[in-house]
């Protein structure tokens, strides 16, 4: 790895930002609460040291010159002051003397100060994937990352892969309502991706999810290839149902229990009815918010229309940890149960 250190000031900075990538794959979604940027900028103002910025040239990128490796969150915070995106509040600021100011509200020689700032950059020129990540993860150490973070700081083709897809897959970029804060796509498909490698054989927590990265770190050939084929197809399917109810699969553990209803009987799908598909679904959903709070009234009598078994055990595995393996197997059985028949899909050989 080959670094160069420069400084830059904040008028440097502003004037870079179409030139740099804000979030590669390895690096958080914005998460930083306004008091945090707030007290970044008064840090500024009162001409505090910052820590370091570490960027890395993208020679190969037509898009950006640098992607950053470490300080998104300080850059973000820096660029929405900027923008007037927030002013500097709190009780802690009320004797500065820009208590209560957006930037253009500041005064001149307050805003020259403010840009003539300067910032440390350690220039990455020349590294591999490895290096980044493994630089990634030891600057934030100390720092509060969620499972799914460290997952996607290493060094992982699985992580290039998910991410690929959740950036490119018309699925997740159309309108299907999950909400990607701090890697929620990737998350989603980790899982599903979890379910099939280890074909429900663990339960599907953080560190078997890990574990997932470290097997699948260097994966290639035929086998993984054939999965993200597949992927690739039932996520086509699921943008397809998606279209006539957007959102239908926000809830992780609904599209969880879809996304592997639809892998282990692929082989027999030849197309599903979306129509039809949708209409018992959200029927479906109806009823289990309906009776999710009492779910014995389901069961109380066999001979009530009310009555439903299979309704019943999937609440019951849905709300008693769902990343079980036993829960999964439970809830497989009733989506099987529930959809898969000849109403919802057409078969290759139905």
């Amino acid at each position: 790895m080959k670094i160069i250190a420069e400084n830059w000031t904040i008028k440097d900075l502003i004037k870079q930002k179409q030139n740099i990538n804000p979030k590669p794959q390895y690096q958080r979604t914005p998460v930083w609460s306004s008091s945090k940027k707030i007290f970044l900028i008064d840090s500024i103002l009162r001409e505090y040291d910052l820590p370091k910025f570490y960027i890395k040239q993208t020679p190969y990128d037509p898009s950006y010159k640098y992607e950053v490796t470490d300080g998104q969150q300080r850059m973000r915070a820096i660029w929405e002051f900027i923008n007037g995106e927030f002013k500097i509040e709190g009780k802690e600021f009320r004797n500065t003397g820009y208590h209560g100011l957006r930037y253009d509200e500041l005064s001149e020689e307050v805003k020259k100060s403010f840009n003539r700032f300067k910032l440390s950059f350690a220039i990455i020129q020349e590294s591999t994937q490895e290096e980044i990540r493994t630089l990634f993860a030891r600057l934030q150490m100390g720092m509060t990352l969620i499972p799914v973070e460290l997952r996607h700081a290493l060094a992982s083709n699985l992580g290039t892969q998910i991410f690929m897809i959740t950036e490119t897959h018309k699925f997740f970029n159309d309108s299907c309502k999950i909400v990607n804060s701090r890697f929620k796509h990737q998350d989603y498909l980790d899982h599903v991706i979890a379910l099939i490698y280890y074909n429900n054989e663990r339960d599907i927590k953080a560190p078997t999810l890990y574990q997932l990265y470290l097997d699948l770190s260097n994966a290639q050939g035929n086998d993984i290839s054939e999965i993200f084929r597949r992927i690739n197809t039932i996520l086509d399917w699921m943008y397809d149902v998606n279209q006539l109810s957007k959102g239908i699969f926000k809830n992780k553990w609904g599209f969880i229990d879809s996304f592997w209803l639809f892998y282990q009987n692929f082989d027999d799908i030849k197309k599903i009815r979306n129509k039809e598909f949708v209409k018992n679904f959200l029927r479906f959903e109806f009823n289990r918010k309906k009776y999710n709070s009492s779910p014995e009234l389901l069961i109380e009598d066999k001979e009530s229309l009310e009555y439903d078994k299979d309704l019943y055990d999937y609440i019951d595995a849905f709300n008693r940890q769902g990343s079980l393996k036993r829960n999964i197997a439970i809830r497989h059985r009733v989506f099987s149960n529930k959809f898969f028949n000849g109403q919802n899909f057409k078969l290759k050989n139905g």
